[in-house]
């Protein structure tokens, strides 16, 4: 696989049944330098992956000192034991790196690998530290793109669906006319709300069924395996309403999952910044405007600005001073 500049195909083309991410992340030259910094975890296709840089002075026996980009796919804890030891997943897979000064010129390689338990990672060729100009550079940090297609998988549990039954549920929540099969004792030790609502009595012929009022029955899908830990993805679209139920029942670990989606997926950065200033999470603002570096990047970033809080305005003016 080798580095190529910019091609005309900005995205992954073709047909991926087991799902899509497309997630950013940056890294300080001093962080690849001393280390070997990888990204948050993302999960897409019911596994985890992650993009990591090595810098090869710090390989022994390395004769050069160039950059290695590697993408690597990993499986949760708990779904060891319930997988197949021969497990595969067929996924293509593009990583960019950022040229900040000219869009045509960002550096990319991508490529199409079998993942295994015994090969979990696919590992590019390599950058050339003399190739990286002043211009891949933003606050001393190189920002890459990962976009990950899953094709195929072998071997791995199916998506867990909740609602049909399961030998581990216990309690019955019904949305309307959709009903959810799960576990009280994660969700009441999650939520308060829960543990107060299962101390009641509920309905139906174990008297284990409780009514959800006030909900996107899918989006509270989606919600119920974020609480349950179960792997589950969730776009642009539907945080809104995940950050209510976030609120309404009072689960942070939701707000965060939300919080971290917004930071290091690629996204409308107007968008983001909206419903970020909406649920007061003013970390993610300026984590957001780290990598705009412009007037007019600023202008297209903020055009929801007349709705921001005050505080979502002084990070605004800040970073206004910073690139006048």
């Amino acid at each position: 696989m080798s580095w190529l500049l910019w091609s005309s195909s900005r995205n992954l083309t073709g047909s991926y049944p087991g799902g899509q991410k497309l997630f950013r992340c940056t890294f300080s030259k001093d962080e690849i330098d001393m280390d070997s910094p990888h990204s948050k975890w993302q999960t897409s296709g019911n596994v985890s992956w992650t993009m990591g840089v090595i810098n090869t002075k710090n390989v022994e026996n390395s004769k050069k000192e160039e950059l290695k980009v590697y993408v690597k796919c990993h499986l949760e804890d708990r779904m060891e034991s319930s997988v197949d030891e021969n497990w595969r997943i067929d996924a293509d897979h593009i990583v960019r790196l950022f040229n900040h000064n000219k869009s045509n010129k960002h550096v990319c390689t991508r490529g199409s690998t079998t993942f295994t338990k015994a090969k979990d990672s696919c590992v590019s060729s390599l950058i050339n530290l003399s190739d990286i100009t002043d211009d891949f550079l933003l606050n001393d940090e190189l920002t890459f793109e990962v976009e990950i297609g899953v094709k195929n998988s072998e071997g791995l549990p199916k998506i867990v669906d909740l609602s049909v039954k399961r030998p581990d549920s216990n309690v019955v929540l019904t949305v309307g006319k959709e009903k959810f099969y799960v576990d009280k004792e994660i969700l009441s030790k999650k939520s308060t709300v829960f543990e107060e609502l299962f101390k009641k009595e509920g309905v139906g012929k174990g008297s284990n069924e409780y009514a959800i009022e006030d909900v996107n029955p899918t989006i509270f899908h989606v919600f119920i395996k974020t609480v349950s830990d179960i792997p589950v993805q969730f776009g642009l679209d539907e945080i809104e309403e995940l950050l209510k139920m976030s609120e309404k029942f009072k689960i942070n670990e939701v707000k965060e999952k939300c919080k971290e989606f917004l930071i290091n997926s690629v996204v409308d950065d107007a968008l983001a910044l909206k419903i970020a200033d909406k649920h007061g999470m003013h970390d993610v603002i300026v984590e957001k405007l780290k990598p705009l570096n412009s007037i007019s990047d600023l202008k297209q970033a903020f055009r929801y600005y007349r709705k921001f809080s005050d505080e979502s305005m002084r990070l605004l003016l800040k970073k206004l001073i910073e690139v006048a």
